[in-house]
């Protein structure tokens, strides 16, 4: 489906792209390189909105086809690098890979359907890594598609209809302290929180997953037994559970003296119908791409728990490894790139053809 000049456009932009090292909150470098790609592609209008998300457009028409990726990554560099088949790079699968071949392919899309039949909309949203504010700034300002592809790896041929939720729950606890010496004599902040994990860990069921992302404790002096510690748990939500279910639970546990806890950042789980027109087309474009379709559910929370909001017509799908997503070794295999671009044109056109 790509000639060989639109394959070198679209692999030189996935190279920028991962070139452009952009941590949440510092996506500006990217944001830019995808302004420049997008007026080469040809989209008519190239917007940054004021979260800083860019959001590009071609075609005309009642009905709008988005595609929305995020451009921002975890920390941590990786070297950006190609041997013929392999590319390497943070964000290489979360997700520049997904996000390049979203505009690579609906610019390719809106040129192949005429201006007047169909909006086409790629989006490159900003902060999915962390608060979701890109997302949220979509939602809230009034973002509109009657159909969204939310761009994320999940092997090609998976389409993906529903995401768990998450929370971070805040755990602080404090003592009086008092000297190593004698620590019986004492009560250990640190000691608090570990016996808070326990508890946390024992009270959710198999179907949540709970994880310290961040523990702190101690004194700059040694030999004093620590006042105070934090601690940062994530939990993520299965989908026929919900925010106050993980509140209800948490609550129902008893409280460890000199301890506080709090829930931030809560995102509910979200599930569609396999049913609604997106997952369908992209089930089609998978198998008229050569490929076996599946329909999933992530174990993961992403931004399509929040764009739901604008649509019920939305499912996941991307090129790229999940399984690598976040580690010090992501890459991308070049083919399964094409393939993505390929599947997401073929769904586009798919959309486009049918009624709201």
């Amino acid at each position: 489906m790509l000639d060989a000049s639109m394959k070198n456009l679209a692999l030189k932009l996935l190279l920028d792209l991962l070139q452009a090292y952009s941590p949440t909150y510092e996506e500006e470098r990217a944001i830019k390189v995808l302004e420049e790609y997008s007026a080469k592609l040809g989209f008519e209008s190239i917007t940054v909105d004021s979260a800083g998300n860019l959001i590009a457009g071609a075609g005309s028409g009642d009905k709008t086809i988005a595609l929305i990726g995020h451009v921002d990554t975890v920390t941590g560099h990786i070297p950006v690098t190609f041997n013929g088949d392999i590319v390497t790079g943070r964000g290489a699968v979360d997700a520049k890979g997904p996000l390049a071949a979203m505009f690579i392919a609906s610019a390719k899309a809106a040129s192949v359907l005429g201006g007047d039949s169909v909006r086409v909309k790629a989006v490159a949203a900003v902060g999915e890594e962390g608060p979701s504010h890109g997302a949220w700034a979509l939602v809230n300002g009034g973002f509109k598609a009657d159909y969204i592809i939310v761009g994320e790896p999940t092997n090609v041929s998976n389409v993906a209809i529903g995401c768990r939720g998450s929370c971070r729950l805040i755990v602080e606890c404090k003592s009086p302290g008092g000297h190593t010496a004698n620590p019986e004599l004492y009560e250990s902040a640190c000691v608090k929180l570990l016996e808070a994990w326990d508890l946390v860990s024992s009270r959710v069921n198999p179907q949540y997953t709970a994880t310290i992302s961040r523990m702190a404790c101690g004194e700059a002096v040694s030999n004093v037994v620590p006042r105070s510690g934090s601690m940062t748990i994530l939990i993520r939500i299965p989908i026929d559970s919900s925010v106050l279910e993980l509140r209800r639970i948490l609550e129902g546990s008893p409280p460890i003296n000199g301890c506080s806890w709090r829930l931030e950042g809560c995102i509910e789980p979200y599930k569609t119908s396999p049913s609604n027109p997106v997952a369908r087309s992209l089930v089609r474009a998978i198998v008229t791409s050569g490929l076996k379709p599946r329909i999933t559910v992530k174990m993961g929370t992403s931004d399509m728990n929040i764009l739901s909001r604008i649509t019920g017509s939305i499912a996941e799908n991307g090129p790229g490894k999940p399984e690598l997503s976040h580690t010090d070794y992501e890459f991308i295999n070049v083919d399964d790139y094409f393939k993505g671009i390929e599947v997401y044109t073929r769904s586009i056109v798919e959309l486009s053809r049918k009624n709201m």
